[in-house]
């Protein structure tokens, strides 16, 4: 969960589909992004294809169809979000809030608050948390050139996970110490949501959907915790009726559509009209797009691998060559994922096109 600020200072019964492990080819092609003897990471993709990221001595944005980068400058080490025209979020390495527009770096600053940035929409609203006076955080909304504090309440810390092109902003409800448990929260013109939980004292928000529909997990008791969508006020547990109890199971993201995705038995999931399916026998589904275009990774022996799943068939993405580690970090609307391998000590941004 975030936390930048911090280290800076029951519903509907689904079932279950499994799908057979695929034995499809590997898709042909893919584009590394990273310097000649460099590296880079890539951190956040738009809906559009714009990707965000860095390389080793700054902060980049690349822009297909050749994806060619663009420097953001100090925008390096802690960029968190990038919208459909390109604009980009994050902070400094000392807790200064960082805004790329129109080849511009804005700081974002508030006297003696410590501040990152961390969502953005298309309509460049900003999302981020400053540190407050006893050590803890406030969520906030940033649009034209005002910072609005959304309602936490006084002995509680908050901070920001995402906002959609409504303009709200989902985020979490913290304490100062453990004991004090995390509830999920969706804020929107000035009211502030509590989105309850599945029976348990703890709810941890993972995603947000452009129609204002969020996914996480849930505690059901003391005991058990499940992943849910949360839609219209009402929280819909997706492990009920499966027979599934996986204490590790979790939810990453989720479509206007009602599709989430996710791991549940370290297997990647998706929960689409009701039904649970299994993708693959080993891994972790990782973003879904608008059409429900799902992508991850497959964990089989020693090879991980990306995976590009659309109307039940899954097309494993060809590595680069000698990568030991890889990791999906998103999928544009057009299917291309873009994500992240390892090539010996260095990180690879990388691209994968339809």
């Amino acid at each position: 969960m975030r936390g930048r600020i911090g280290r800076l200072l029951a519903g509907a019964l689904f079932s279950i589909t499994l799908l057979a492990a695929p034995t499809t080819a590997h898709a042909a092609d893919y584009v590394d992004l990273t310097p000649q003897g460099g590296e880079s990471r890539a951190v956040a993709v738009s809906p559009g294809g714009v990707v965000l990221g860095n390389t080793a001595t700054e902060g980049s944005v690349w822009r297909g169809p050749d994806y060619s980068g663009q420097s953001l400058g100090p925008l390096g080490p802690h960029a968190e979000a990038v919208n459909a025209a390109g604009d980009a979020v994050g902070c400094t390495a000392n807790g200064v809030g960082l805004y790329w527009h129109d080849d511009t770096i804005t700081y974002l600053e508030r006297p003696g608050r410590t501040t990152c940035l961390y969502a953005i929409n298309d309509a460049g609203q900003i999302a981020g948390a400053s540190a407050t006076p006893t050590g803890g955080e406030q969520a906030f909304l940033w649009e034209d050139g005002k910072f609005t504090d959304l309602g936490t309440p006084a002995d509680r810390a908050s901070a920001p996970i995402a906002i959609n092109n409504r303009g709200q902003v989902l985020g979490r409800i913290f304490g100062t110490t453990k004991s004090v448990p995390m509830r999920a929260f969706l804020w929107e013109q000035g009211a502030l949501t509590d989105l309850g939980s599945l029976g348990g004292a703890q709810t941890i928000p993972a995603a947000l959907a452009e129609d204002g529909s969020v996914a996480g997990t849930s505690d059901v008791d003391a005991k058990t915790v499940h992943p849910f969508r949360w839609a219209d006020g009402t929280m819909t547990d997706l492990l009920a009726g499966t027979g599934v109890n996986d204490p590790k199971a979790y939810v990453t993201a989720l479509n206007a559509q009602g599709d989430v995705v996710g791991t549940v038995s370290d297997r990647p999931v998706l929960w689409h009209g009701g039904k649970m399916s299994f993708l693959a026998d080993a891994g972790e589904a990782t973003a879904v797009n608008a059409d429900g275009v799902v992508t991850g990774v497959v964990r089989a022996g020693d090879a991980p691998t990306v995976f590009r799943w659309k109307d039940g068939g899954l097309v494993l993405l060809k590595n680069p060559a000698g990568a030991t580690y890889c990791y999906a970090t998103g999928v544009t609307d057009d299917g291309t994922v873009v994500g992240n391998v390892t090539l010996g000590d260095a990180n690879h941004a990388v691209v994968w096109p339809t």
